[in-house]
C-alpha cells in the first residue's frame, strides 16, 4: 500500500476511507493491469473496499489510543486515568446540603431522618438528630443539617426557601435555612474536567491565588472561584479591609469551602466576606475563614442565523446554544459581557451565513449593548436562555 500513515513526525496520521480505497486499487491496477473492473459489485472491488475498511478501522483504533495520551484531547476513562495520574478525580453526581434553623414551641427533639422540602417538592433528611434549646429571646432553636434526597445541581435550592415539615408536627413552629444549599453535583462532562485538569497542572492546590483557585474548583458543586486582591494600606472602593484578599465562590458547600481555605490558605492571609466559618487546621486548633458567595448574573441571548445548506438540522440550535453558552460562562468574577465575544464562536457553527445577536440582563430587554458584570459576580448563561431564529433554506 502506497499511501503514507502511522505514527510520523508530526504527529499521527489517519488518511479517509476513500484514500485508502483509492491506494488499494492502484496497487489491484499495478498488479493486474489498468483494466481491472473494480467496481463495486466486482470480486475485486469488493475485495478492494474490504481490505480499505480493515485498515481504516484499524487506523481509526490506533489515532484514539495516540489521542488518548494528551490532555487535550483524550476523553472517557482515559482522560480519567490522566486526571488520576496527578490526583484528580471527575466529579459525580452528589446530593446538595444545607443547614436549617429549627423553631419549637419548647425544647424538643428531632430525630435524625425527619424530612423537610421546598414548595417546589425537594425533600432533605435530617442527617443527625436536632435538640432545640432556649435562646436569648425566649424562642426555642435549634441547628441541623439536611442532605437532598435528589442528586445533582438541581438540589443547591436559595436561602429561605426549606420550609415545609414534610410530616407536620404541632411542636415545629417553623424551620428554614439562612444559607443556600450548596455541595449538589451533577456529573462532570468531559470538558469541565479537563479545564480543571489544566488548571491543576498549571497551579497546584497551594497558598497562591490560582492554587486555592484550583483547591477550590475541585470541591463538589463549586463552578467559578473569583478573588478581589486589597494590597493597600486602605479600605478599597469595595470596603475590603487593608491587605485583604475577599474570596468569591459560585457554588458549593459553605463548610467545605471554609474547611479548604485553612488546607490551603497562606499563613496571616486576612481573608475579608461577609460569612464566618470555622475548621480545623492540620495541627487540629480551630480557625475562622471568611469568604462570600459570587452570585450569577443572569444573560439572556436572541440569535438570528442565516442559514446554508451545510446547516446541521439536527443539532444546529444546540450546537449554537452551548458555544455561546461556554463563552459567557468562561468569563471571570467581575468581568464585562461584550458582544463581540458572541459572533466568533457562532460563525463557528456549519451552515451559518450570517448572524444578528442581542444580548441583555433581562429575557424581555434585549439589545447590542455590551452587559457590565458586578466585581461579585459571574455572568451566568443556561442553554434554556438562549433563543435562537433560524433564517434562510
Amino acid at each position: 500500500m502506497t499511501i503514507d500513515w502511522g505514527l510520523k513526525k508530526t504527529g499521527y496520521i489517519a488518511p479517509t476511507y476513500e484514500e485508502f480505497l483509492d491506494s488499494v486499487e492502484d496497487d489491484f491496477r499495478t498488479r493486474f493491469g489498468d483494466k481491472t473492473a473494480l467496481t463495486s459489485n466486482s470480486n475485486l472491488g469488493v475485495i478492494a473496499r474490504l481490505m480499505a475498511d480493515a485498515v481504516y478501522d484499524q487506523t481509526q483504533q490506533q489515532e484514539m489510543i495516540y489521542y488518548s495520551r494528551f490532555y487535550s484531547t483524550a476523553f472517557d476513562s482515559s482522560l480519567d486515568r490522566l486526571a488520576a495520574n496527578v490526583g484528580l478525580w471527575r466529579k459525580v453526581d452528589a446530593p446538595a446540603r444545607a443547614q436549617i434553623v429549627i423553631t419549637t414551641s419548647d425544647e424538643y427533639l428531632i430525630q435524625q431522618g425527619e424530612k423537610f422540602e421546598t414548595e417546589d417538592g425537594f425533600i432533605f433528611d435530617l442527617v443527625d438528630d436536632v435538640l432545640t434549646t432556649e435562646q436569648n429571646d425566649g424562642t426555642f432553636q435549634g441547628t441541623g443539617n439536611v442532605q437532598c434526597e435528589e442528586k445533582g445541581e438541581i438540589g443547591n435550592v436559595d436561602a429561605n426557601t426549606i420550609t415545609i415539615v414534610s410530616n407536620p408536627d404541632e411542636d415545629i413552629i417553623s424551620v428554614t435555612n439562612p444559607q443556600p444549599a450548596g455541595g449538589g453535583q451533577d456529573y462532570e462532562d468531559d470538558e469541565t474536567l479537563r479545564k480543571r485538569l489544566i488548571m491543576e497542572n498549571a497551579a497546584r492546590p497551594g497558598p497562591t491565588e490560582l492554587g486555592i483557585k484550583s483547591a477550590l474548583m475541585n470541591l463538589l458543586g463549586v463552578k467559578q472561584v473569583g478573588f478581589i486582591d486589597n494590597s493597600k494600606f486602605i479600605p478599597d472602593e469595595y470596603g475590603n479591609p487593608p491587605c485583604s484578599v475577599h474570596v468569591y465562590v459560585l457554588g458549593g458547600n459553605d463548610q467545605d469551602i471554609a474547611q479548604c481555605l485553612i488546607d490551603h490558605g497562606a499563613a496571616g492571609i486576612n481573608l475579608a466576606g461577609s460569612l464566618t466559618y470555622s475548621a480545623k487546621d492540620a495541627a487540629g486548633d480551630i480557625k475562622e475563614v471568611k469568604f462570600d458567595h459570587a452570585k450569577q448574573h443572569r444573560i439572556y441571548v436572541k440569535v438570528q442565523v442565516n442559514i446554508n445548506d451545510a446547516w446541521n438540522s439536527d443539532n444546529g440550535v444546540d450546537d449554537i446554544k452551548e458555544a455561546i453558552c461556554d463563552e459567557i460562562n468562561s468569563l471571570e468574577l467581575g468581568q464585562k459581557l461584550y458582544l463581540t465575544r458572541l459572533y466568533p464562536v457562532t460563525y463557528d457553527v456549519n451552515g451559518v451565513n450570517d448572524a444578528v445577536i442581542t444580548i441583555g440582563s433581562d429575557r424581555a430587554k434585549l439589545g447590542s449593548a455590551d452587559i457590565a458584570v458586578d466585581r461579585s459576580e459571574f455572568a451566568h448563561c443556561d442553554l434554556d436562555d438562549v433563543e435562537v431564529d433560524l433564517i434562510g433554506l
